[in-house]
């Protein structure tokens, strides 16, 4: 299993491989209307399993990374709100 990064790069990064894959895929089926109007079963032959494969990796990815990133953003806000709700002077440091 890869590490799942959380950095805004990362994130970013993996989002334009999805996107430029994605974008990629639909050229190929821009006769037949795009991959949401994929009309023609006959055509599916232009896409592999293996594209599809390591995009809905890097999908799953990008997600778990996100939610990550969610999770740690809620510990801060959690952490913010017990701070903000102390009595002042309460454990001050220094």
């Amino acid at each position: 299993m890869q590490e799942i990064g959380t950095s805004t790069d990362g994130v970013r990064d993996r989002l334009e491989r999805i996107l430029a894959s994605y974008e990629e895929m639909d050229r190929r089926f821009s006769a037949a209307g795009g991959l949401g109007s994929l009309l023609n079963l006959y055509e599916l032959e232009r896409v592999s399993f293996e594209e599809l494969d390591r995009m809905t990796l890097e999908i799953k990815a990008v997600i778990e990374a996100l939610l990550k990133m969610d999770y740690e953003l809620r510990k801060v806000h959690n952490l913010k709100l017990a701070f903000e709700t102390r009595p002042p002077g309460a454990g001050a440091l220094g």
